[in-house]
């Protein structure tokens, strides 16, 4: 303590004793110093923006020009821009609608032909082909199919590769469906093994679940 209150008593002493011009002068020079310039930090990407600015700006000042005579313009000529962005707007809709659409129908006419391509009494040979190689996990695969095929051409579904047994249940609501169903799913998903009865089941069920009425 007594040390800083010697260094500034001797500090303030010669400040005393100094003439005024002098130390004014010194105390410019001293901001003058490098110490007190503005830092200037880098700036890398600063030529390419420029460059980037310089070849944007008749694009820029082009939709400025416009912005500035539509909106200063007569009313004719706003209303007549104002109509051109709405018919755009709704050509635009209408051509990513149309798209949409023609997408479903692509889809549904693909499902048609896998439809009428699957042959239900081919599936059930088949069925019988694997069942008798011991493959019953394939056999009651198989007669799982046939058997949505035979609902379609009843008319109680509508069959799509893509359909799932969740799907028709929830359509038919029917317990034996139901049961058909969880068997398949269980042996197809969740790799439980194929039972004989599980394809007995199947060929009894399904020549009934095809008769039920709509």
């Amino acid at each position: 303590m007594e040390a800083i209150t010697a260094a500034g008593l001797d500090a303030a002493l010669r400040l005393a004793a100094t003439d005024p011009d002098v130390a004014r002068q010194e105390a410019r020079d001293i901001l003058d110093g490098r110490r007190y310039d503005e830092t200037e930090f880098p700036r890398p990407f600063e030529g390419m923006l420029e460059w980037l600015g310089d070849r944007l700006r008749p694009v820029t000042d082009a939709w400025d020009a416009f912005v500035d005579w539509v909106f200063g313009g007569p009313l004719l000529v706003r209303l007549g821009v104002l109509a051109l962005v709405i018919a755009l707007t709704a050509y635009v809709a209408y051509r990513v609608a149309r798209v949409r659409t023609g997408a479903a129908r692509h889809g549904s006419d693909d499902a048609k032909h896998e439809r009428d391509r699957l042959d239900p009494k081919e599936l059930e040979r088949r069925a019988d082909r694997a069942e008798r190689d011991g493959d019953l996990a394939t056999a009651l695969r198989l007669r799982f199919q046939a058997g949505l095929l035979r609902l379609d051409r009843a008319g109680l579904i509508d069959f799509r590769p893509s359909i799932t047994s969740g799907e028709v249940t929830r359509r038919l609501r029917l317990a034996s469906l139901t049961r058909l169903a969880n068997r398949h799913d269980e042996v197809a998903y969740g790799a439980r093994p194929a039972r004989p009865d599980d394809l007995a089941d199947a060929r009894e069920t399904w020549p009934q679940l095809v008769k039920t009425p709509r």
